[in-house]
């Protein structure tokens, strides 16, 4: 049975180590940083010795021996949770199987609907996910761009919109934006209602912030546009209506205030895919292409229950 780490687990800690493959899971800022290393066992040993740290670490033991270990806990809030790490010893792919459907076990008693996972389409566990009951939802492509210096200087050139800062009093304007943007088949796994889909943010940290492009007269939101400093990079993402004309000039305008040359990096999601093109005209490089997948712990009701209602005239 998945447990939590423990201290006493960190002399178990190098031999899986010598066992264990590389992380098939992948955060958003490993992502980024392109990074797949072995199993870093310093990190995890101080974590072991953390009872706050070792609260989003989870084992899978057999007589004392580690033969998985998950980072796992809540994203933006406790409607969803986030597999950001899975080390498994090697030659026993059985053990991906149990680790990831019964992470479930604690996601679910903590009030968790959805756990989330990130894997390259071509991870060697991918198998053993789905039969764990991670569906994919949705896939991302990373593009990079070398110099954030050069983006603003051919940004300079080209006419800015009109942005106004997004606030918490914004929540139900974005959801609405989220509605518009994202298809139904989507929605259905990410999220359809208002606290869900923001349980199911991935945090972008302190040094990150949201513009708003409107309808001319209106609160509408015609797109949303986020820039963020994660991993040495510039991290920009967006969601637009499915029927907007806003180029990607106006997703990469936001460039123009950011400080220091850093490179640029975004992440273009498959049912938006129409921007790749453009920015690679724009000077980025395609790179990887992750799968989201996503296990759903609250099954929705598919029959209709006849009631009354008092209603007021």
């Amino acid at each position: 049975m998945i447990r939590h780490l423990h201290p006493t687990d960190t002399p178990a800690l190098l031999p899986f180590k010598q066992r264990s493959g590389p992380d098939e899971a992948w955060s958003l800022k490993r992502a980024l940083a392109d990074g797949r290393g072995s199993f870093p066992l310093f990190k995890y040993s101080s974590i072991a010795l953390s009872p706050r740290a070792w609260q989003s670490c989870w084992v899978l033991t057999r007589r004392a021996s580690v033969q998985a270990l998950l980072r796992a806990g809540t994203r933006s809030g406790p409607l969803a949770w986030d597999v950001s790490e899975v080390y498994v010893a090697r030659r026993d792919p059985d053990v991906a199987l149990m680790a990831l459907e019964q992470v479930a076990f604690p996601a679910g008693a903590a009030g968790a609907r959805r756990i989330f996972l990130r894997m390259r389409s071509d991870s060697e566990l991918s198998t053993e996910a789905r039969a764990a009951g991670y569906r994919p939802a949705y896939s991302e492509t990373v593009y990079t761009a070398p110099s954030s210096e050069e983006l603003r200087g051919s940004l300079e050139e080209l006419t800015a919109p009109n942005f106004t800062p997004v606030g918490p009093e914004d929540s139900h304007a974005a959801y609405r934006l989220y509605c518009a943007a994202v298809p139904i088949d989507v929605r259905t796994r990410v999220g359809q209602v208002l606290e869900e889909w923001e349980s199911a943010q991935e945090p972008l940290g302190r040094k990150s912030s949201a513009f708003a492009v409107r309808e001319p007269g209106t609160e509408r939101l015609e797109a949303i546009v986020r820039l963020a400093e994660l991993t040495g990079h510039h991290y920009v993402s967006w969601m637009r209506t499915a029927d907007s004309a806003l180029g990607l000039e106006t997703f990469l305008a936001p460039l123009r205030s950011s400080t220091g040359d850093k490179p640029v990096a975004a992440m273009v999601r498959s049912y938006d895919a129409g921007l790749g093109e453009p920015l690679r005209d724009f000077g980025f490089t395609k790179g990887e292409t992750y799968d989201v997948m996503i296990k759903t712990l609250a099954v929705p009701v598919t029959e209709a229950m006849p009631g009354f209602a008092a209603v007021e005239r």
